[in-house]
């Protein structure tokens, strides 16, 4: 889990991470030959929606109050509502890794099995 420090932080992750998806998906098109423009336009939508869906999901609030759920006890008060975003944020960045995870997967099935070998030799290298 990535330690975010806030809502900010954490949107700026999310943003980074699919406008590099992005990027990458546009520079197989224009590199590589033969890829399916179709392909292509349907894996940004993908990512756009993965962004859209994880910005819209980084607000939450917590649905509890200081009087009447902890009788005015702040220290309860903090230590649950850290507990509640910590979740929250926990299961927002393991859904957007899953779904960066499938994206991932569609981006190499643009590759033929030699450019995909020919890339890991690079990596590798």
């Amino acid at each position: 889990l990535i330690g975010m420090a806030n809502k900010r932080d954490l949107k700026k992750y999310l943003h980074a991470m699919t406008e590099d998806l992005a990027a990458e998906t546009v520079f197989i098109q224009h590199f590589y030959d033969g890829i399916d423009s179709e392909k292509v336009d349907a894996i940004l939508d993908k990512i756009l929606a993965l962004q859209l869906k994880s910005l819209a999901e980084v607000t939450v609030s917590f649905d509890k109050t200081l009087k009447t759920s902890f009788n005015g006890n702040l220290s309860e008060y903090r230590k649950e509502k850290y507990k509640y975003y910590r979740n929250c944020y926990s299961v927002l960045l393991s859904e957007f890794e899953e779904g960066v995870g499938e994206i991932l997967k569609e981006m190499n099935g643009l590759l033929s099995k030699e450019q995909l070998e020919e890339n890991k030799k690079l990596a590798n290298a």
